[in-house]
């Protein structure tokens, strides 16, 4: 039988009875009525919107549970629960089951890293702009107190107005073993933390995100260019599309993780075109411990700066230049940034060509030139053999050089022409 009393109570009055025999009806109205309403029931779902995963606040009245997360066994559990014959001995299916608790579990929200954030009360003393000199041994200056001032912000950001758009990731340089790792997962917080272990090109990758507030990008040193670009595509990415552990279909849901990368080299950058992205930060020791203490204090601030308007998007003073430094030069730059500048052997040079143009002798070197001809007389490729491979790694190097490519001329001839160089 249900809740034993003498008055029935008002809720169970709203049950939908069938007419012949006042039995309760198998439907998702009486499911969801007593879930909401009954001592073994009421309050016992909730929705996590951090993870979107469905909990239990206590035990269920049945045994084996994992209050933790809703699964389809639970479904069958609650499903036999309405069945047994001192309840409501009703047939409901399991699938049934899971679409109200998902209703009455959407009707209790919470969401743990935004009440953490929302929680903390700052001190008002400034700690982003020394956050790396500070725990991460880095130099103090302009661009290492900006960047420290983005990346929390930027995490903050992303909990209190998720999907907002959040294109850098700081990069975390250093020889292994200072405790880069530690670091970021305890800034984080180690249940909102996840190193990423697959490929930036594999689909469970982007499973290391759901209910994660940091995730760590190891190893950027020893990613292949391709790699890089799904890394690139990954941080400027705003929602996420996948099926909750609940659900029967698959959903976008807004980003509310950052990215972290850490590496032990100083060169990991084998694209230049998106190194805007990255932003690099030289750590020579961390202190774990000092950024443990204060680590309420940091999101603190960042959380105050948030609500007072400040950006995160501005790039600091300095950082194409920092950036550069980590782009891992292409074998073909010297030969080409040489033979573009005239130093080329004299027999390198067509001497007639309407797709070559050169500076007058008091500037000397190549004013236009096409990529065939560069691939021909600086890299000595035979025409025959012109890949678009190739093609685009010269034109990668060309665009890292300095170089833009423009249609000129009647027969608009794509030809790379240097800015600021007449």
């Amino acid at each position: 039988m249900p809740e034993s009393s003498n008055v029935t109570p008002l809720w169970e009055q709203r049950l939908v009875r069938n007419e012949r025999d006042g039995s309760v009806k198998a439907s998702a109205h009486n499911l969801m009525t007593v879930l909401e309403n009954h001592e073994a029931w009421a309050g016992l779902f909730q929705l996590n919107e951090f993870s979107q995963k469905i909990s239990m606040t206590g035990d269920p009245p049945y045994p084996g549970a994992d209050p933790t997360e809703f699964s389809t066994v639970d479904a069958t559990e609650i499903a036999a629960w309405f069945g047994r014959p001192e309840t409501y001995g009703i047939n409901v299916k399991s699938s049934m089951v899971t679409e109200v608790v998902e209703a009455v579990a959407r009707r209790n929200k919470v969401h743990p890293v935004r009440e953490y954030l929302e929680g903390l009360i700052w001190d008002g003393t400034e700690r982003l702009p020394t956050l790396f000199s500070d725990f991460f041994g880095t130099v103090q200056d302009d661009y290492t107190a900006r960047v420290g001032v983005m990346f929390a912000l930027s995490a903050v950001a992303r909990i209190l107005q998720p999907g907002c758009k959040v294109d850098t990731m700081v990069v975390l340089e250093g020889r292994q073993g200072i405790g880069k790792t530690q670091a970021v997962r305890h800034l984080f917080s180690p249940p909102w933390y996840a190193e990423a272990q697959e490929s930036p090109q594999s689909k469970d990758f982007y499973q290391s995100l759901h209910g994660r507030w940091g995730v760590e990008i190891g190893e950027m040193h020893s990613f292949t260019k391709g790699e890089v670009t799904k890394v690139k595509q990954a941080i400027s990415a705003q929602s996420d599309v996948y099926r909750p552990s609940y659900g029967r279909y698959a959903r976008e849901f807004p980003r509310q993780c950052v990215f972290v990368g850490t590496t032990n080299d100083r060169h990991y950058l084998r694209d230049h075109t998106g190194g805007r992205r990255f932003l690099p930060i030289a750590a020579k020791e961390v202190d774990r411990d000092g950024l443990i203490s204060v680590r309420d204090q940091i999101w603190a601030e960042a959380v105050a700066r948030y609500k007072r308007g400040e950006q995160w998007h501005e790039l600091p003073p300095d950082a194409s230049a920092i950036q550069d430094e980590r782009y891992q030069e292409d074998a073909w730059s010297e030969p080409i940034r040489d033979w573009l500048a005239g130093e080329g052997k004299e027999s390198s040079y067509p001497a007639d060509s309407p797709n070559l143009e050169y500076h007058d002798e008091d500037i000397g070197g190549v004013k236009r030139v096409t990529t065939s001809l560069i691939m021909k007389h600086a890299l000595g490729i035979e025409t025959a053999k012109h890949t678009r491979q190739d093609q685009m790694r010269v034109s990668s190097v060309m665009q890292h050089l300095g170089w833009d490519q423009r249609r000129v001329g009647k027969l608009r001839t794509r030809m790379w022409e240097q800015e600021g160089r007449e």
